[in-house]
């Protein structure tokens, strides 16, 4: 992804969404998009296609609706779905094998904009 990504952050961590702001901007990306929770993320969906988001930034469990930590696969599943070609990073603490690419946090965190531009 050439400089200017338009990303969908999904975490339900506000100080880590903010970190991950921070270093997408740093990158020359953009969070166009937020969403704390699944539920928040389906209501954004449409926004989402409109804005021509190309990057989710998904972390795997968004509490507190998230008891089998399966939110971030559902998440990207569906944004897959209503967005072809969208890449996604799982950025979580889990284990995840859902993603394009799959980072660990919090240690991969000054990775995201580096791995937006390369992915």
């Amino acid at each position: 992804m050439p400089e200017g990504a338009k990303v969908f952050l999904v975490e339900d961590n506000d100080k880590i969404r903010e970190l991950e702001r921070k270093f997408l901007e740093a990158a020359g990306h953009k969070a166009v998009l937020e969403a704390a929770s699944l539920l928040e993320v389906l209501e954004k969906i449409e926004e989402a296609k409109k804005i021509g988001v190309n990057v989710g930034i998904i972390d795997s469990s968004l509490v507190p609706h998230d008891p089998n930590n399966k939110d971030g696969f559902l998440v990207a599943q569906k944004l897959r779905e209503e967005i072809p070609g969208i890449k996604i990073i799982s950025f979580t603490g889990l284990i995840a094998d859902w993603g394009d690419i799959n980072l660990t946090k919090p240690t991969s965190i000054g990775q995201l904009g580096t791995t937006v531009t390369n992915i």
